[in-house]
């Protein structure tokens, strides 16, 4: 099969020949017809940085979508031919952490094709390699089914709104809800908006920092999403301002790898008895008085990834009608353009656009 090789960091990927996997009892093998192009894939193909990488040279990607074309002899519930997004979470399952169902805790946690917090789990990204080639194979809990015709370029962005998804849920996020969503421009923070929409926030307030995007998003839907550019100073008159001077029921924050200095200020937005959800990947501290998170009352948490049967809700969601994914610019591009791929998407090009490598 032909896959895109990483031998070096700083190195352009190379497009040659290399074996199709061989499976495991609980393995499925998924010939690929997309996979997402993170914005984040520039920085790990690159030097520096906080990741750890699978050993080189290997195949990277992640969010792969296509069809089953062999199960392992102990997979049941799939079947060959069968469209499938894969989830790009790695673990062991009898973890600790995976065995209470919070996976994304696991010591064991692993991103397929990605990176890990871990070097100990090096191991499990050299076994399962990543989907920028023609068949990926990945263990079967992480096969999520599609509909037959649900958009291939839609499906590749599951990882990232997954994400978001998780946060909302996490942050409480219903009918009637008053959402701050920043970094709202982002690859993440677009999904939290388009989902906050779906779960029924009847006011989104919308973070970032370029006014173009902004306005952008706002045109999605003018009556529930407001807009605040940090172009124009402090944040946090502005939102108690949107919110009659009460505050958001919550803030989920889908900041890239900036410094926290929004996020400080949007904190002061959230009623008392809100709920902060952090899934960004903003660099620097937070800081928060103890008498104001004992006379508010406020819940602070983070959140990481999500589970595969969230991504069956978020593609429910989209074919009944209430998540919009047809919003979304795609940037396709051959296994031939994979170093220009990543270099676009590492330009930071915002939220609405979808790039992926299409077989």
């Amino acid at each position: 099969m032909k896959a895109a090789v990483i031998y070096e960091l700083g190195k352009p990927l190379r497009v040659e020949e290399v074996p199709v996997p061989e499976l495991r009892d609980e393995d499925v093998l998924v010939k690929v017809e997309a996979t997402f192009v993170a914005p984040s894939m520039k920085d790990i193909v690159n030097p520096g940085g906080f990741f750890i990488r699978p050993t080189l040279p290997a195949i990277l990607g992640s969010d792969a979508v296509g069809t089953v074309s062999k199960l392992g002899k102990h997979v049941k519930g799939l079947s060959e031919g069968q469209k499938v997004w894969v989830n790009s979470m790695l673990y062991y399952p009898n973890d600790e952490y995976a065995l209470k169902g919070r996976e994304g805790l696991s010591d064991s946690m692993a991103f397929q094709g990605m990176f890990t917090f871990n070097p100990n789990n090096v191991a499990l990204m050299d076994e399962y390699q990543g989907g920028f080639a023609e068949y990926i194979k990945a263990p079967s809990y992480n096969i999520v089914p599609l509909p037959d015709d649900f958009a291939t370029e839609q499906a590749v962005r599951l990882g990232y709104l997954g994400t978001a998804y998780q946060g909302l849920k996490k942050a409480g996020v219903h009918y009637g809800s008053t959402v701050i969503i920043n970094g709202a421009t982002g690859t993440v923070g677009t999904g939290a908006v388009l989902l906050a929409l779906a779960m029924g926030a009847i006011k989104v307030i919308a973070v970032a920092n370029k006014k173009d995007r902004l306005e952008k998003l706002k045109q999605i839907d003018p009556l529930h999403i407001e807009t605040i550019s940090l172009q124009d100073g402090e944040v946090t008159p502005r939102i108690m301002q949107l919110t009659g001077g009460k505050g958001a029921d919550a803030l989920v924050d889908c900041l890239s790898y900036v410094d926290t200095k929004s996020t400080q200020q949007c904190i002061f937005g959230v009623k008392r008895g809100g709920t902060i959800v952090c899934l960004g990947g903003a660099t620097g501290d937070l800081v928060i008085p103890y008498g104001y998170l004992l006379g508010t009352e406020i819940s602070l948490t983070g959140s990481i990834w999500f589970h595969s049967y969230e991504a069956t809700e978020m593609v429910n969601m989209s074919t009944a009608g209430l998540l919009n994914l047809n919003l979304f610019e795609v940037r396709s591009f051959s296994l031939d353009q994979i170093n220009e791929a990543i270099e676009y998407a590492g330009s930071r090009v915002g939220g609405m656009i979808t790039s992926l490598v299409k077989f």
